[in-house]
This record gives C-alpha cells, structure tokens and sequence, in this order.
C-alpha cells in the first residue's frame, strides 16, 4: 500500500468519527480545515482540505468582521505588485515571479498570517490559481493548521519516494487554492532543499501550470539553514517585519541574506496606527504569532 493509500485510509478511519475540527497538533497549532473524502475528484488522492472561515478567526488567523474589509484591503495593496513582477506587460518581468518566498528575520513575526492572508487574497483573482507549499519543514505549521501534517509531500518527493509532485498537491474548498504539505521530517532536510531536485520540483512547480503562483512558506532566515537555501529559487521574496519586535540589525542581516539582487518586498506587520490602539497595519494582535 502506498504512503498516499495509507493516508486516505486513515482519513477514512478519522472520518468516521465525525469530527468537525481537529484538536490542537503537537506544536500548540489549532488547525483551521478538515480533510473530507472529495466527493467531484478534483483530488488525485481522493481529498480536499475543507477551511473553516470562523475557526480561522478564532484562531487570530484572519481578521474578525469588523476589520476583514480593512485587512482584505491591505492584502489587495501587498498582492498588487507581486502580480505585476510575475505577469504585467508593462513591467519588467521577474525571473521566476511566480514563485514567491515568504520569510522572516525571526520566528513571531507574523509569517504564517501572512503567508495565509496573502494565498486568500492571491486566488481570488481571476485569472490566477494559487499553490501554497509548506516549506517550513522543521516547524511545518501550514500543514498542521489545515490537517494535512501526516499526508505526503514536498520532503517526500525530494527524498525520491513519491515521483509526482502534482499527485501530493491537495486542493482546498477555496476556489483557486491548493496545498503542499511539508510532508515527513527529514534529518538531512537541508541537504534535500538544496538538492538538484529541489531545482527540478520548483522549475516543474513554476512552468507547468504558467498562471499559477507558487508561495513558499519559509523558516525564519536567521534562525534556521533551510531557509537560505530556499532563497535562490524564489523570483520574490516578501520579508514580514513585526513592528516594535524585530531589531534593525536583524531586518540588515535578513537582507544581506537575501542579497541586493533580490525583488525584496518588506511588509511592517502589527503596526498600531493612528486610528487607535487595537488597530493595526498587516495584521492584528489576536495571537496569531503562535503559528508563526
């Protein structure tokens, strides 16, 4: 039985229990989705990753209602110029602008809420399709918030033991959005990112499907080797910086990580504006920094 049988099985198994949401995962993450038998087969394996908008809430994953308009907003105005360095004819291209890495200088920062927020706002364009990939395999908090922690994926393929990529990609019941998982924990994850296939699974990511964005969850840049081998495939890269938190000189030493030749994009996260002290720029003080 392959490891794709196995975890259908499983789910199966789970399902039967009738759950509605998952308990909190080893690492104190509430996930947000269920796994669901796909009933239209719009899944290889026979999945799709159900998000629950109000667990999303509670979870300080989204803004509650009365500042999802403002945060959609903000969202809209980050997501701008991504698209136009992947697709816009009057611009200048960026190589690989469709594969965009979202990093932090330190863990906390708002990463994972920006990464969540940003693939929401990303696939409800028309013309685009969105694949998050958790990249983050050490502290794979994406796969653990939508359930998908014990299914395949990425360090699956690179490890050999799975040949298509697009066989692990899990959709979701958010129309345009699918997921990577990070898949099983690897000793030797480092030297499986920087790997030829690696190369080869991102360039595979990158052209098949050419309007699809791909965005990288990452580890934090200063805290962890993965991440900076992770650098050189990304087109883009958005550096989420939390107000108040984050040093100068950890911001001075992300970049020069990241090199004067990448199309950097900073995002301050948390800042408290003018309008009043539980309002906030990029995010809110709802504890998502738990997940990040």
């Amino acid at each position: 039985m392959s490891k794709i049988q196995q975890a259908l099985q499983k789910l199966r198994s789970e399902r039967s229990q009738s759950a509605k949401r998952y308990p909190g995962s080893n690492d104190g993450s509430a996930r947000i989705a269920r796994l669901a038998i796909d009933s239209k087969l719009k899944s290889t394996h026979g999945v799709v990753v159900e998000v629950d908008q109000e667990a999303l809430r509670d979870a300080g994953l989204i803004a509650p209602d009365y500042h999802e308009q403002m945060l959609a907003n903000q969202f809209r105005d980050i997501k701008r110029p991504l698209i136009a360095n992947a697709y816009s004819k009057r611009v200048a291209r960026v190589e690989n602008g469709n594969l965009i890495m979202v990093t932090s200088a330190l863990a906390g920062e708002g990463k994972t809420f920006t990464s969540l927020n940003l693939v929401i706002s990303m696939s409800q364009e028309q013309d685009l399709t969105v694949l998050l990939v958790d990249a983050d395999v050490a502290k794979p908090h994406v796969s653990n918030v939508f359930g998908v922690s014990e299914m395949p994926g990425l360090l699956d393929v690179l490890e050999g033991d799975v040949d298509q990529v697009e066989s692990l990609i899990v959709p979701t019941n958010l129309e345009g959005l699918s997921i990577l998982p990070a898949g099983a924990p690897r000793r030797n994850a480092t030297e499986l990112l920087s790997g030829s296939r690696m190369d080869n699974l991102v360039q595979q990511l990158a052209t098949r499907f050419p309007q699809r964005v791909v965005i990288f969850d990452t580890p934090p840049l200063l805290e962890t080797s993965e991440s900076k081998v992770l650098t050189s495939m990304a087109g883009q890269v958005v550096l989420v910086v939390r107000a108040e938190y984050t040093s100068q000189g950890a911001v001075a030493d992300a970049l020069h990580i990241l090199g004067e030749d990448k199309a950097t994009n900073l995002i301050l996260n948390q800042f408290r504006s003018a309008a009043g002290a539980d309002q906030y720029e990029y995010g809110y003080g709802y504890g998502f920094s738990e997940f990040c």
